[in-house]
């Protein structure tokens, strides 16, 4: 299970450096491209945007698989030492069930932002493909948390200030 959590945030990390090296190219060349040649492309800022989308939400993904997402932690200081791994677990498991919940929205979302058709007028590319970045994410961050809840040495060390 180890190995596969991390080939999936390494894969993460690759499609988010693609994504952020293709933004920057894009970008650069629409400015260079309007700089030297006088002709804007309009594509270039909408398909960047896109891009930024991916790579920002694989990032929320990746600092969830590091433990460095945000999360409440009174509790680590309060609840005796004793049922602390219960309320790790249970804390786990409340995100998997948050996020397993938002993936169920974003697949209502996508679903019907395909019916309907919706093109980003800029680029002719359908919304929902863009759309579906947020239940890909969502089910991923709730996967490692069902992991996490369920198997307590795969979980990452938090990286929060204590």
């Amino acid at each position: 299970m180890k190995k596969l959590l991390g080939y999936l945030s390494e894969l993460e990390r690759w499609v988010a450096g693609i994504s952020i090296a293709a933004m920057a190219a894009l970008l650069f060349s629409d400015v260079f491209s309007r700089e030297v040649f006088h002709i804007s492309l309009p594509w270039a800022q909408k398909l960047s945007l896109h891009l930024m989308i991916l790579a920002g939400c694989l990032g929320v993904s990746l600092a969830s698989s590091s433990g460095g997402h945000l999360r409440p932690e009174i509790g680590d200081h309060v609840l005796p030492k004793l049922i602390q791994p219960a309320m790790t677990a249970f804390r786990e498991f409340c995100v998997a069930c948050f996020c397993g919940f938002y993936f169920y929205i974003g697949l209502l979302y996508v679903h019907q932002s395909k019916d309907f058709g919706d093109v980003n007028v800029i680029t002719g590319v359908p919304l929902w493909i863009v759309q579906a970045i947020f239940p890909t994410v969502f089910f991923l961050i709730a996967v490692k948390h069902a992991i996490y809840a369920t198997m307590p040495s795969m979980r990452p060390v938090s990286r929060g200030v204590h």
